[in-house]
């Protein structure tokens, strides 16, 4: 009898497969780990509810799909279960970190010879089987070691799954987006003086809150993406736009073990004083380990701030797939200023604004940008 194996509620509606790690012909048993998928920046095991022989794979790796979607058909003869033989033809002792370590080095588990106990696979026995094969797909890492190693000491050092969830989002967002970068500045002296001033206030006021640039940027964007729905959108096979009537930004933070974008949720519905007490939990969060899958979906744009230690005047961010703009904040400086008369000392802030082309021309760029300019003239109005 053939039992379908479907995805289980694993929190979000839609998944990526990142790792198949089994293969047609394979015995399986009840727990063992079937395939990888991503959840946002998190890597999920699913496990298999039952017993038997893989009969077919009805998903791919790279393939999107949802809750109670088909992901195999497995045999469950309960006399295939039961002989001996068969067993002996079919399961492979292998823990679920070696079939992922196999599946990776493209490895076939059938031609390994297990040396712990009931012919159990061990590490030991991959590293052999690999010295022993002239296959060069397996030898990629021990080639490049030894090809850079001839000038000096190297060291291989292995990604965390943040970091390779991470290169795995800038690819796919590289890859699938034109990117097009406008460069601008704004004057930011009157806001620093009045962000200082206020902060002052707060403090005389046994406030444990201070309002930063960052967060008056997230206030400020929440109010230019209600007047361009374009720059809070998602492009539908290049025929559709959703447009989005909630606003969650998202915050590049940058961390021992790779970025993270945490998420503030409805920020138009809020002042800058909770967005910036929402922020400082977020970041407490992340340096105590405590951040939640929940904390990094569902952002709509996003701000990457390189913060005033820079000395980087502009960059390029690239946009956070399938999002299709991104702001960037570099370190403000003093300026001189031609005022039309003489210059004058200005602090300005270098923007850089990153956007998908299929969706947001050069006009629509120019416009947001300066309606961001406009907002900071009126910073009063969005404190309150």
């Amino acid at each position: 009898m053939n039992l379908e194996i479907r995805l289980p509620n694993v929190g979000v509606d839609r998944v990526e497969v990142i790792e198949l790690l089994v293969q047609v012909g394979d015995y399986i048993n009840i727990n063992q780990t079937l395939l990888v998928v991503e959840v946002g920046k998190a890597m999920v095991e699913v496990p298999s509810q039952v017993s038997g022989i893989i009969q077919d794979i009805k998903v791919r790796v790279n393939d999107k799909i949802s809750t109670n979607c088909l992901l195999m058909l497995v045999k469950t003869n309960h006399n295939t279960v039961t002989n001996n033989n068969i067993i002996k033809n079919y399961y492979i002792y292998a823990s679920p970190i070696i079939r992922r370590l196999a599946y990776k080095l493209n490895i076939n588990l059938k031609n390994v010879i297990g040396t712990g106990r009931n012919g159990r696979i061990l590490r030991y026995d991959i590293d052999k089987f690999i010295q022993q094969t002239n296959n060069k797909n397996h030898n990629i890492p021990e080639f490049i070691i030894k090809q850079y190693s001839e000038y000096g000491d190297v060291r291989l050092v292995k990604l965390n799954n943040n970091r390779i969830s991470t290169i795995k989002q800038l690819s796919d967002s590289w890859k699938n987006i034109p990117h097009v970068t406008q460069f601008d500045e704004v004057d930011i002296t009157n806001i620093e003086e009045f962000r200082k001033n206020y902060n002052n206030k707060l403090t005389s006021q046994n406030i444990p809150i201070k309002i930063t640039l960052l967060t008056i940027f997230i206030k400020i964007i929440s109010v230019a993406l209600q007047e361009f729905p374009y720059f809070n959108s998602v492009l539908i096979n290049n025929k559709e736009l959703l447009l989005k009537k909630y606003i969650n930004i998202g915050v590049v933070v940058a961390t021992n073990t790779g970025l993270i974008v945490p998420v503030l949720y409805n920020v138009n519905s809020k002042n800058i004083l909770t967005i910036s007490y929402e922020l400082d939990v977020l970041l407490m969060k992340i340096k105590n380990n405590k951040l939640k899958l929940s904390h990094v979906k569902g952002s709509n744009f996003t701000i990457s701030n390189l913060g005033k230690n820079s000395s980087t005047t502009v960059f390029t961010p690239l946009v956070n797939f399938p999002e299709v703009a991104i702001l960037g904040l570099s370190k403000a400086r003093i300026m001189p200023i031609w005022n039309g008369s003489n210059f004058v000392p200005k602090l300005m802030l270098p923007l850089s604004l990153s956007y998908d082309h299929r969706v947001i021309n050069g006009l629509d760029s120019v416009n947001f940008i300066n309606f961001i300019k406009e907002l900071v003239l009126d910073i009063r109005n969005l404190v309150t």
